[in-house]
């Protein structure tokens, strides 16, 4: 929770956290808190419960208020357990509050709570039929289990929350950051987004940006609010620092690392024409807190460094961006200097000091060039897999169309069989006219009236009909009386095909019993 448990509890019972969108910086979410003695809870559907459903509507219809007066589009995120999700009765309650207070589906985001490593097929059914309705489902990445259950798809998720203590401290646990930076790649490739939480100073918001997060919470940015503050806040257009929001550094970037300043800058000196952007650090620490937020190319380190070696740090560095090409510049060359840098750092080159300029030029600009062939195989590789996705889904798509149609075109065909049926059993006479005067339809009724002339289908309708229905037949609708032996019958015309061209006339012949 990001607000003190010791905090003097508010005179209302709800709690809104700001969630800010790390893009373009808007307030565009809120997590609701319910205030409790001991600790403020963010589990607010725990059963199907009246006192649950009180609450929910409440909130709805405090965001659905925010939206249409500051017209936003606001998410509602607030915890769920999994079971109270899936009880048969949520989904028609929850329908029900949606429709009263009028938010939209999209705005409300439930956050799955459940300690259950598999998920039964109906559970999983059931919160697709909630994600089919609108309603979004986000799951916290904190619990190995629950990040599984998002990338084996068992839950039907469109967001993943990651805690922000995993980059705190870059120094003592890099892989923190390889982690996160894991998750948040992952995250994407199967189009979820991702909300970070928890973050309470701007160096690790800058990390998480610099990583792809896409939205973020967190005592840095505020603490939960009662509705008023909330309110405040949209009234006053809330936005994140322009600073949180730099984005990723630009190609070509070669990092730095020496503890001697003077080489730091003699090193600037020399490559400030290459065209680089060029990071400095002067220990490892301070290196691996610059890589935790900027991407990088190139890694140029000293080996021989106070608390952490070159070869420590470059180990760590490999962590963080394994594609990242590293180099040592050292005055030290023994040969397991050389040998721990090669088998731990993965280095690409160890080259000595005094350096010869043109030839650490050439160096550096070898090992871009080689970044560059290696990120362009990726992204070949990237675009193929996405092409190969993409292609996958378009033949979904395309079977779930033909599908579609086959079962259409055989209930086309059930009903037309079903259609002529019923024409032919009909007891009252039916004779169908194509737009050139041929007989296309008769019943057995008709067929019957007109026995002398079966089989009536592809005769010219005036070769069997007296010449007053002529009239009637040109303007395909109106009526007329006819004697057939010793029977009377009103003949109607019905045109056929009135919403489009015309597709000829249906003669319906119904026996007169008053006649004398």
């Amino acid at each position: 929770m990001d607000t003190p448990d010791n905090a003097p509890l508010p005179s209302d019972p709800f709690l809104y956290l700001p969630r800010f969108d790390c893009h373009s910086g808007e307030l565009v979410g809120a997590k609701l808190y319910m205030v409790r003695p001991q600790r403020n809870d963010n589990v607010v559907i725990t059963a199907v419960s009246s006192a649950c459903l009180a609450t929910l509507r409440e909130a709805c219809q405090q965001i659905s208020a925010w939206n249409q007066t500051y017209a936003k589009r606001i998410v509602l995120t607030l915890g769920a357990r999994l079971e109270a999700l899936c009880d048969p009765a949520f989904s028609n309650r929850l329908n029900a509050i949606l429709l009263d207070t009028r938010l939209e589906p999209r705005c409300l985001e439930l956050n799955i709570i459940t300690a259950q490593a598999e998920i039964p097929e109906s559970m999983t059914e059931t919160l697709q039929h909630l994600k089919s309705c609108g309603i979004r489902f986000t799951i916290s990445a904190a619990n190995p289990a629950n990040a599984r259950l998002a990338w084996l798809r068992r839950l039907p998720v469109d967001s993943l929350e990651v805690p922000a203590r995993l980059v705190q401290d870059v120094a003592a646990d890099p892989e923190g950051v390889a982690i996160v930076r894991a998750l948040i790649t992952h995250a994407h490739k199967i189009h979820l987004t991702v909300s970070a939480k928890g973050i309470d100073n701007a160096h690790t918001a800058s990390v998480l940006v610099a990583n792809g997060c896409d939205l973020m919470q967190g005592p840095l940015f505020g603490n939960a609010l009662p509705p008023d503050g909330f309110g405040k806040l949209l009234a006053a257009d809330q936005r994140l620092d322009g600073n949180l929001l730099h984005g990723p550094t630009p190609d070509r970037t070669l990092l730095l690392v020496d503890d001697e300043d003077n080489i730091l800058s003699s090193l600037r000196r020399l490559l400030r024409r290459e065209g680089y952007t060029i990071l400095t650090a002067n220990g490892g620490k301070a290196g691996l807190e610059v890589l935790a937020a900027h991407p990088v190319d190139v890694i140029v380190s000293d080996q021989r460094m106070p608390g952490m070696t070159g070869v420590e740090f470059l180990r760590k560095a490999k962590d963080m961006y394994p594609d990242s090409v590293r180099m040592v510049l050292s005055g030290y060359t023994d040969l397991q200097s050389v040998t721990d840098a090669i088998n731990e750092g993965a280095i690409y080159k160890f080259l000595t000091k005094p350096w010869d300029d043109a030839m650490l030029r050439a160096n550096i600009e070898e090992a871009f060039r080689r970044k560059a062939l290696s990120d362009e195989n990726q992204r070949l590789g990237g675009e193929l897999r996405h092409a190969n996705q993409e292609l996958e889904r378009i033949n979904e798509r395309l079977k779930c169309v033909l599908a579609d149609q086959d079962r259409r075109l055989r209930m086309d065909e059930a009903a037309l069989s079903l259609t002529q049926e019923a024409l032919a059993v009909m007891p009252v006479p039916l004779l169908g006219i194509d737009p050139g005067g041929m007989i296309a339809l008769a019943n057995r009724a008709a067929e019957g009236l007109f026995a002398e002339c079966i089989p009536l289908i592809g005769l010219d309708a005036n070769e069997i009909l007296p010449a007053e229905f002529t009239p009637l037949l040109d303007a395909s609708r109106g009526c007329v009386e006819i004697t057939c032996g010793d029977r009377r019958f009103r003949v109607e015309a019905h045109p056929l095909g009135e919403k489009n061209s015309s597709r000829g006339t249906l003669l319906s012949f119904t026996c007169r019993t008053d006649a004398s």
